[in-house]
């Protein structure tokens, strides 16, 4: 098992299994696509001060704790880096739940006998969205529709509707979303850890993307789960199902 096994663009289309990469570049692209996180516009719509930031392509072979391949992970993120504080970001901060009180709240869940549940979000962070205007040019190995790569990389640029990977304030953005809708649902947080929400018995630690839920009964875990995913909200996300394992810790 090689000890990294994350790949630029460059470096992914030199391995041998490069091909695998290219299809999990396709349903990346086809899922950004199908929840329309960005609009294809012409470059000489931008306003005259708009300055566009690269798209970066991101790989790693997933494999499970055995060390067994899981999948090909294909990810396009924004530059950052190239973003400017106070013309398309501003506030970038978000916490994530402290490790001890993962293992307090289990530890309550096991005693009291409670039921509990993972769930993961899926491309959580395009799911919140954007408050600044920003522009991102096309990721390498596309182009639009009946146009050459070079030609597309000229004359097209991609308007971004959505929070998108990479960009200095994606973190706080999904954050944020999550916070409000939890809120909204009468959740109040921890005093002393903002990432651990409770109401009415029901108890919600969040990590980016991926939340544990321990509540009385798996009826009301459930409740909770279809209420903001068929909510206003429509988030989408994975039901893991029983804990096993959180953030990969057995």
């Amino acid at each position: 098992i090689s000890s990294n096994e994350c790949f630029t663009f460059r470096q992914a289309m030199k391995q041998d299994d490069r091909l695998d990469f290219v299809t999990a570049m396709q349903k990346e692209i086809a899922d950004h696509e199908n929840r329309n996180h960005w609009t294809v516009v012409e470059q000489k719509t931008l306003p005259s001060k708009a300055e566009p930031i690269k798209a970066i392509w991101s790989f790693k072979r997933k494999r499970k704790p055995d060390g067994e391949l899981l999948k090909h992970k294909a990810r396009i993120c924004t530059h950052g880096g190239m973003q400017q504080w106070g013309d398309n970001y501003w506030e970038t901060y978000s916490p994530v739940v402290n490790m001890l009180s993962v293992r307090l709240i289990l530890s309550i869940a096991k005693i009291h006998k409670l039921d509990s549940k993972a769930i993961d979000f899926v491309l959580a962070f395009p799911q919140a969205d954007l408050e600044e205007d920003i522009w991102m040019h096309l990721p390498n190995g596309f182009q639009v529709n009946g146009q050459t790569e070079a030609d597309s990389d000229r004359y097209y640029i991609l308007k971004l509707n959505k929070n998108l990977y990479g960009l200095k304030q994606a973190s706080y953005n999904w954050y944020e979303k999550l916070r409000i809708s939890l809120e909204d649902r009468k959740f109040k947080p921890s005093e002393i850890d903002p990432c651990l929400y409770m109401d009415n018995g029901m108890i919600i630690l969040m990590y980016v993307d991926d939340c544990i839920i321990v509540g009385p009964s798996m009826k009301n875990i459930d409740a909770f789960i279809k209420s903001i995913k068929d909510g206003p909200e429509n988030f989408v996300l994975t039901d893991e199902g029983d804990i096993d394992k959180f953030l990969g810790i057995e």
